[in-house]
C-alpha cells in the first residue's frame, strides 16, 4: 500500500523516536540486568516520547535471541559473550515503527561475528538490489519475492539455515502489513510503499541475529528511514 505524504512524515518521526530510543538504552545493558527490566525502560521512554508502543517489545538475552519473536521477557540477567536482540517500534499520528538490532556483550566470538555479518550483508545485498532495480525503472514496479530470494540465498550460501520469517512486510497503522516480502509473495513493491527489510539467522541454544530497518521507495530512491548504527557493536 502506498503512503500519502502525511502518513510517510509521521513514520519519519516515529522511526526518529526509535532511533532515540536506541541510543537511549545502550547504557542500561550493563552485567545482571534482566530482560524484563530492559523492555521496562524502553517501553517508558517511548511511552514519554511518542504516542506509544507500535507492538510488544523485544528484549531477548543469549539463547533467548533463537526465538524470532521473544513476546515474554524473563528474569534472565545479563552476562558476558551475551547476544542482545532488541526489537521495538513507536507510534506517531497512528503510524508505526519498527526496528530491530543485535548487540554483544562483551567480545563477540568467531562465530558470532560470522552470524552478524552474514546478517548484515544479506541485508544490504537485498537494500542493494531494491536501490539498483528503481535506478532502472521509470515506474517502480519491484517482484517483493525477488529481493527476499537474495537475502535468503546469501544465508544459505554461507552455512546457515533460511530464516523461518518472511523478509520484510509492510508498515502503516498496523505493525504488519501488506506487501509481504517472502519466497512465495506475489505483491510488487512500488514508489510510496514502507516496509521492512530484515533478515536473520537463528541458532537454537546458541542465539540469534536479526537486523531490521524500514525503507521507503521513494521515486527512482530507497531511503533507509531507521538510522541506528548496523556496525558490530560490544558493550
Amino acid at each position: 500500500m502506498k503512503r500519502s505524504t502525511a502518513e510517510i512524515e509521521a513514520i519519519r518521526k516515529a522511526c526518529r523516536v526509535t532511533d532515540a530510543t536506541f541510543k537511549h538504552i545502550l547504557p542500561h545493558l550493563v552485567e545482571n540486568v534482566t530482560e524484563k527490566a530492559i523492555v521496562k525502560k524502553i517501553n517508558k521512554y517511548i511511552r514519554r516520547h511518542s504516542d506509544g508502543l507500535a507492538f510488544k517489545t523485544i528484549a531477548a538475552f543469549g539463547e533467548n535471541s533463537a526465538e524470532i519473536h521473544h513476546q515474554f521477557p524473563t528474569e534472565r540477567k545479563l552476562k558476558k559473550g551475551d547476544i542482545i536482540m532488541l526489537d521495538f517500534g513507536t507510534k506517531i499520528n497512528g503510524l508505526c515503527s519498527d526496528m530491530t538490532r543485535t548487540l554483544f556483550f562483551g567480545k563477540a566470538s568467531t562465530e558470532q561475528k560470522r552470524m552478524y555479518d552474514t546478517v548484515l550483508q544479506a541485508q544490504q545485498k537485498a537494500i542493494e538490489q531494491l536501490n539498483n532495480l528503481a535506478i532502472e525503472q521509470s515506474v517502480i514496479k519491484i517482484r517483493a519475492l525477488d529481493i527476499d530470494i537474495t537475502a535468503r540465498g546469501y544465508i544459505l550460501s554461507k552455512g546457515y539455515p533460511a530464516f523461518p520469517h518472511g523478509l520484510g512486510h509492510g508498515i502503516g497503522r498496523r505493525v504488519h502489513m501488506a506487501p509481504l516480502l517472502s519466497p512465495k509473495s506475489k505483491a510488487y513493491l512500488k514508489s510510496g510503499m514502507v516496509f521492512s527489510v530484515e533478515p536473520g539467522i537463528y541458532i537454537q541454544d546458541f542465539g540469534g541475529v536479526r537486523i531490521e530497518d524500514l525503507i521507503l521507495l521513494n521515486g527512482n530512491k530507497v531511503e533507509i528511514l531507521t538510522k541506528s548504527p548496523k556496525k558490530l557493536i560490544w558493550l
